[in-house]
């Protein structure tokens, strides 16, 4: 009886939550001269397509902007809810086709095969304001800005969640920053915090547009608002450009 009632209580978790998405971003940090090809192929041969048999579509892979060295890239992987995100590993276990797909992968590391340092990993919920991803219309040429903005308690992460359901979320699309996804981090490095990504043409779209959102009046209001004082401690900030086998 206990376990039906865990099982319930799990199931009617998930169905109280379905709409909002759940995020897993991934951020490899490549080893200087790792070998990125590797873990590309990895990614574009065997993870995504067995992700997509899966049920999950728009991965999205990108690369930083400035091409550091050692090399980043970052996965962005949508889930519909809680149970798909629990279950993906388990899944890919199983999935005989991916096993040997990324075989290579799994063998060709080790000690004298260096790859990378490690991963960082978030997972985020969709705010209720933006509770899926918008993807643009199109992907070609664009850049992605990745902003996590630290908190300085749970309080504070939550004052800023509300300030952008209520207000901030309209005046990002009013000025075309392009809102593509928004996150409450559950767990991961550097929490309390928030994660989100937002989409542009080019830099010069991007530099334009943040300096509307800078002068729109809504902002300087809702900047000003003494419920949301104190609510934003630090910004982290990556400009990303996708790989040719990202899914946006």
């Amino acid at each position: 009886m206990k376990k039906l009632l865990l099982i319930l209580s799990v199931c009617l978790f998930a169905f109280q939550s379905y709409g909002q998405e759940y995020y897993e971003i991934r951020t490899y940090h490549m080893k200087f001269r790792g070998n990125a090809n590797l873990l590309e192929n990895y990614l574009a041969k065997s993870f995504i397509p067995a992700m997509n048999a899966y049920g999950v579509s728009k991965i999205g892979v990108f690369k930083d902007l400035g091409k550091p060295e050692p090399a980043i890239i970052v996965v962005t992987i949508p889930f519909k809810s809680l149970l798909a995100y629990a279950g993906y590993k388990e899944a890919l276990e199983k999935d005989a086709n991916y096993q040997a797909s990324a075989r290579a992968y799994f063998d060709q590391v080790g000690p004298d095969k260096p790859l990378y340092e490690k991963i960082s990993t978030l997972l985020a919920k969709g705010f209720a304001g933006h509770p899926v991803m918008k993807l643009p219309q199109t992907n070609s040429g664009r850049i992605y800005e990745w902003r996590t903005y630290e908190a300085y308690n749970e309080d504070a992460l939550k004052r800023k969640i509300a300030m952008f359901n209520q207000d901030e979320l309209a005046i990002f699309d009013k000025v075309g920053l392009h809102n593509v996804f928004f996150g409450e981090v559950l767990a991961g490095e550097n929490t309390p915090c928030l994660s989100y990504m937002v989409s542009f043409e080019n830099m010069a779209e991007r530099d334009a547009n943040w300096a509307k959102f800078g002068a729109d009046p809504d902002w300087k209001r809702i900047s000003s608002d003494p419920r949301y004082a104190n609510s934003h401690s630090k910004t982290v900030r990556r400009f990303l450009e996708p790989t040719s086998y990202s899914q946006w």
